[in-house]
């Protein structure tokens, strides 16, 4: 139950929460239109981050294994061997930002992957490194769509918040004052009419 508030109740006290009450309930539609937008935009990131994580978690899981044959096939000293001379470099560059302000990533890549010689190693590792290197690619995607999903929610729930807060407190508490402000003047208007009225009375007799 909103409480009132006490305030002056004059005709200029009523216009001015009449106004604020128009403002309020604008502001409301507003930030409630905005907050349905940005769950448009949510739910399906939702979706396309669980089904990119999926793809991202298989390929691991098959980059994995084949690395395990590859050290198999030959051996783990001879892998880490033919991988300590790697040219093989990657680093991540700021190309933008979203609305949210979500960093933009662009994967920078130098060097030769498979710069070891054939002796020694197996075509499972050859894909396995190159299966490696693509995964890095979808790792970042996945990064950069879970930060994006992380900062609409933080939004939505900002802006529920702030929708409620209009909806539930500032929203009834003016138009309390309103009606509280609306009853006095009407009480004054009879109050008023009355003494008119007995004043005429008095005249009269």
């Amino acid at each position: 139950m909103p409480q009132t508030v006490q305030t002056s109740p004059t005709r200029m006290e009523l216009l001015r929460q009449r106004q604020r009450l128009q403002v309020a309930q604008r502001a409301h539609d507003l930030l409630e239109d905005k907050r349905d937008e940005l769950m448009q935009r949510f739910l399906p990131l939702i979706k396309e981050v669980r089904k990119l994580r999926r793809k991202v978690e298989e390929r691991l899981n098959k980059s994995y294994a084949d690395f395990q044959i590859a050290k198999a096939l030959s051996s783990e000293k001879e892998v880490e061997t033919s991988l300590m001379w790697t040219e093989a470099k990657a680093g991540l560059k700021i190309e933008g930002y979203t609305a949210l302000k979500s960093p933009r990533f662009k994967i920078i890549k130098e060097g030769n992957l498979l710069c070891y010689g054939f002796y020694g190693t197996n075509e499972k590792l050859d894909s396995s490194l190159r299966s490696f290197s693509e995964i890095l690619n979808l790792l970042v995607e996945l990064s950069q769509k879970e930060e994006e999903a992380r900062r609409l929610a933080r939004e939505i729930e900002r802006l529920r918040r702030r929708v409620n807060a209009l909806e539930y407190i500032f929203i009834p508490q003016i138009r309390e004052m309103v009606r509280y402000v609306t009853m006095k003047l009407e009480e004054r208007e009879r109050a008023h009419i009355i003494n008119i009225m007995k004043i005429k009375e008095m005249m009269g007799s």
